[in-house]
């Protein structure tokens, strides 16, 4: 009887897990609805920091030069000043709703939820106004508004592994939150440069509403799941709430306090910036080498093998690399993750490539790379940041996701002087090879900067 038992709880966890309406039922216990939220936001992210900002800075530069500091900025310094200003913005909004929503409430549910829902719909409501925009400061003001709702929704967001996920199953969850994470890139993104492969600013300028309207319509649609999933009551064995997704977990604070370090968590961060910064630098020169290096006239549609490469691989390991960290430990995947990344960039910049099909290799390796760093990554941050602070901590990783983008970004506003200084070296493009070298080091570094400070913790 017991054996038989056991068969039908396994079966009906199986199907609850498989079945949409049970993990609806089932609120902030399911790691589905926990997670579903990124899939909209970083499909607004993406698409708009890969792809339709570039398409703007290009118009901006070409018809209305923006002047700074005696300076005229170029496409590439246009898209670095406004993705810097837009992540400082983000560096203080994070930590500070996440500050804010960690505080104790009597109704658990009233913790992060109401920040997570009004952020979600404030950058649906940002991110339409980017089809009005038609100079700088009106890219910059949309940019500051989307940083401001999307990192008021992500400071609380970012503690729901920690206060609904068992310590046990951390890498699992966050396997899961970065595979909806890469799927919502990479579905909203490609749908977007199918769209602006057929944009053009005078003949069809109509692609760019259609692009926004598919962007603000998946984000939407991910944000009312998640504000009726976590209405819903669910009960558990040991504790019951009326509203039921926000149970607040009983803790040792004491024993946490006592096991905490601050130094393994400044370094774990200072790694961060580094991957970060070579990840940034990659992601926001990508479109441009494409134009540039590869001589596609139409980089939308060359971008989109690239970019299939890059979120096939990267979603094809996010899941099993942080569900495999949970047995093997952290540190080893972190390394092979570091070391896949600066392989893969090393190769695109060895073979000096001048068509798609050369590049896909390198695409995919660096793809490994993220996907492992996704999860197993911030399932580290997770084992090593105090509950009890959990979402100010946690945001402290938008500090560091400054600092590493600073350094990628601001690769932009070298680029095009030193592409032309190349000519003196017999180095065509020697921007682009500074750029992809520095980041490769910058890879391998990183991985084994996690492998030093998570090898003996996890």
């Amino acid at each position: 009887m017991a054996s038989t038992r056991l068969a039908i709880d396994t079966a009906v966890a199986l199907t609850r897990n498989a079945n949409p309406v049970a993990r609806f039922r089932r609120g902030s216990q399911s790691l589905f609805n926990i997670s579903v939220y990124t899939f909209g936001m970083s499909g607004v992210w993406v698409a708009f920091g890969s792809i339709l900002m570039q398409y703007k800075v290009t118009e901006i530069a070409a018809n209305d030069p923006v002047r700074m500091l005696g300076w005229t900025l170029d496409k590439t310094s246009l898209a670095a000043a406004i993705s810097l200003i837009g992540l400082a913005i983000a560096a203080v909004v994070q930590p500070l709703v996440g500050l804010i929503s960690d505080r104790k409430v009597s109704i658990p549910a009233l913790k992060r939820y109401p920040f997570i829902i009004f952020g979600l719909f404030g950058l649906a409501v940002s991110t339409l106004m980017f089809g009005f925009v038609n100079s700088f400061l009106a890219l910059l003001l949309v940019t500051a508004a989307m940083q401001i709702s999307g990192n008021t929704a992500q400071g609380p967001a970012n503690a729901l592994i920690i206060d609904h996920v068992d310590d046990r199953e951390r890498g699992r969850a966050s396997g899961y939150l970065n595979l909806m994470r890469l799927l919502g890139a990479g579905f909203v993104a490609m749908l977007v440069v199918f769209l602006m492969s057929n944009y053009h600013i005078d003949d069809a300028p109509q692609w760019m509403w259609f692009s926004v309207i598919v962007m603000v319509a998946v984000l939407l649609g991910t944000t009312i799941y998640t504000l009726l999933a976590l209405r819903v009551p669910v009960s558990r064995s040991t504790t019951e709430s009326p509203i039921g997704e926000m149970v607040e977990p009983v803790v040792d604070f004491a024993e946490e306090e006592e096991r905490w370090s601050s130094v393994r968590y400044y370094f774990f961060l200072s790694a961060m910036a580094l991957l970060l910064a070579a990840m940034t630098a990659v992601q926001t020169n990508a479109l441009f080498f494409v134009q540039d290096v590869i001589g596609l006239e139409n980089p939308a549609r060359g971008g989109n093998y690239i970019l299939a490469a890059l979120v096939g691989s990267a979603a094809l390991v996010v899941y099993p690399a942080g569900k495999l960290s949970d047995y093997i430990g952290r540190g080893v995947l972190l390394l092979i993750s570091g070391i896949l990344g600066s392989g893969g960039v090393l190769s695109v910049l060895l073979l000096n490539a001048h068509s798609l099909i050369e590049v896909i290799p390198g695409v995919m390796a660096i793809g490994f790379c993220v996907g492992i760093y996704l999860s197993v990554g911030w399932a580290v941050a997770n084992d090593l940041v105090r509950r009890s602070t959990a979402a100010r901590d946690l945001s402290l990783t938008s500090l560091s996701g400054l600092a590493g983008a600073i350094v990628g970004r601001s690769s932009g506003f070298f680029i095009g002087g030193l592409n032309e200084a190349g000519l003196g070296f017999a180095i065509e493009y020697l921007g682009y090879a500074v750029v992809l070298g520095s980041g490769s080091l910058a890879f391998l570094v990183s991985g084994i900067g996690f492998w030093l400070v998570v090898k003996d913790h996890r």
